[in-house]
């Protein structure tokens, strides 16, 4: 146990920035963001259409869960702002549980760990320490930052902050557990991932439909088994702390079984076959490729769905029977068939944004890992490896948008009325944002390795602009100038010379600086300071 404990102290001191910012920004994005709620809604009968409103929609229910029939404004705030305050930090919860366990054993910490002699089990428990606690921080981050909100209690706080806790510690213990099966870091990535993708949507499944077999266990539906603001039930919050513990002792039972570098499911090599490669962007679509078409494929599934959901809101508004609430203000003020398939387009956009600042990024997390220097070697400077980078970004963000418009124009025509040239504009016309988020990534990644992570940001600001603007009444100039909202618009050519800008100045920053590779650097703190 002592071990343990000092693995858990070193890691701590590692992860210290993400232990201390990640909260801070918890709370202060929830308490800016949740008062509006009261104010949006401030008479009775605003609050019941909205809420009435709300629940017709079956696209907001599969996205953020069911909303209690006679919410109030808190309950509102955390079925909608709950919901994507979840969503965002399981993604980063599953990509730091990966960081500190697979990740920091393939950078050569843990065979530093067994010569101190800590076990896989103490590692494996110094790692869940740490992970617990930045759950518990960020459970208190966001139950402080409710408490602005008019009629939020201290009760009605404490439940919000134990249900985002108990979610990201549920994402986190099974991450772990799927990192001790895979064989490096980058399938426990995808792997953790994959599996959040399919726990948020069958939560969804099960709100939208009715399939609790698909969603039930879901650790996305503890927010609303705790029902914070309503009933306040604690019991969820137990059963989940048990399913906590066996996850985590099923996850010591794998972590003993494996050997060290290796998974615990071994798949053969197979049958290897030359990689036939012309130049960095061919070795980068080589390597991609399956990525791109299962990204390409999920949108546009996600894309079709959620189109066909909303057929009968779209039949109501055009009746004039929606007025008021998050979906009415989405829809817009224009042809609801058309409104609809732009808040489509925004979600697609917000998935093809995502796996362009993921692509992109690969430069600067294979210059710490070494991989740049080894290319190098062979004649082939940084200014194209990351310019190749960037075009198979860009390549990928287009086949995800493509496919996704296709599928959501063929659906909405014959669903939703609306035509090709809708589909083209709305869903397709969001390229030029993945384009941006491709060029503020490219320059962050030659530029400022270490502060490739501050790409996610306008990525995460444009979002939260589209998605909670309107309901939380921003102002219209805000909204307009968001990064989402550029669709179809003469203004994202303002975008595509964003990301040609940005890519353009990120190379010839990779040209002219040195690399920095810190492969093992980590580990030897490691070592130093468990030996002390």
């Amino acid at each position: 146990m002592r071990h343990a404990l000092r693995t858990a102290r070193i890691i701590a001191r590692e992860e210290r920035a993400w232990l201390l910012a990640l909260p801070t920004a918890v709370a202060l994005l929830t308490g800016l963001l949740a008062p509006n709620y009261a104010i949006t809604y401030a008479t009775a009968a605003d609050l019941a259409r909205a809420v009435a409103m709300s629940r017709i929609s079956k696209s907001l229910t599969a996205l953020y869960g069911e909303l209690p029939e006679g919410a109030d404004a808190v309950q509102l705030a955390v079925w909608e702002l709950g919901a994507l305050t979840c969503l965002l930090l399981g993604v980063v919860v599953v990509l730091r549980a990966v960081a500190v366990s697979r990740g920091q054993e393939d950078g050569g910490r843990s065979e530093m760990l067994r010569g101190g002699g800590v076990g896989p089990v103490g590692e494996l428990v110094g790692v869940g320490l740490m992970l617990g606690a930045q759950c518990v921080l960020l459970g208190i981050g966001a139950g402080v930052g409710i408490l602005p909100l008019e009629g939020a209690g201290a009760a009605d706080a404490t439940a919000y902050g134990i249900a985002v806790a108990g979610t990201c510690a549920l994402l986190a213990a099974v991450t772990v557990l799927l990192a001790q099966l895979t064989s490096d870091a980058t399938c426990a990535r995808g792997a953790g991932l994959a599996a959040l993708a399919a726990l948020y949507a069958g939560h969804g499944a099960w709100a939208a439909q009715g399939w609790r077999w698909a969603g039930a266990w879901s650790p996305f539906a503890l927010r609303s088994a705790i029902d914070p603001g309503g009933t306040n039930n604690w019991q969820p919050a137990a059963i989940a702390g048990a399913a906590v513990v066996i996850l985590l002792a099923a996850t010591a039972g794998a972590a003993r079984r494996r050997d060290l570098g290796a998974g615990l499911i071994r798949i053969g090599p197979g049958r290897r076959r030359p990689l036939r490669v012309r130049g960095p962007m061919t070795l980068a679509l080589r390597r991609s490729s399956g990525q791109l078409l299962a990204w390409a494929l999920a949108a546009a599934a996600i894309a079709g769905v959620l189109t066909a959901m909303g057929e009968n809101m779209v039949e109501l508004a055009r009746q004039g029977a929606v007025d008021g609430g998050t979906f009415g203000s989405l829809l817009g003020g224009g042809d609801p068939g058309a409104g609809f398939l732009g808040y489509i387009g925004v979600l697609v956009a917000a998935l093809a944004c995502t796996q362009s600042v993921a692509l992109t990024g690969r430069f600067a997390a294979e210059e710490g890992s070494g991989l740049v220097e080894a290319q190098r070697s062979t004649g082939t400077g940084p200014a194209r490896l990351l310019i190749g980078q960037c075009l198979v970004a860009l390549f990928a963000a287009g086949l995800t948008l493509g496919a996704a418009a296709l599928v959501a124009g063929l659906v909405g025509h014959a669903l939703l009325d609306t035509t090709a040239d809708d589909a083209l504009r709305l869903v397709a016309g969001q390229w030029p944002a993945a384009a941006a988020c491709t060029g503020v990534t490219a320059l962050l990644g030659g530029a400022w390795p270490r502060l490739r992570w501050l790409a996610w940001a306008p990525l995460l600001a444009g979002l939260g602009i589209a998605q909670l603007g309107p309901s939380l009444d921003l102002p219209q100039s805000m909204i307009d100038a968001g990064l989402f909202a550029q669709a179809g618009d003469p203004t994202m050519v303002w975008l595509v010379l964003v990301g040609a800008m940005g890519t353009m100045a990120g190379a010839v920053v990779a040209h002219r600086r040195d690399l920095h590779p810190a492969i093992g650097l980590q580990s030897a703190f490691a070592y130093a300071r468990l030996r002390r």
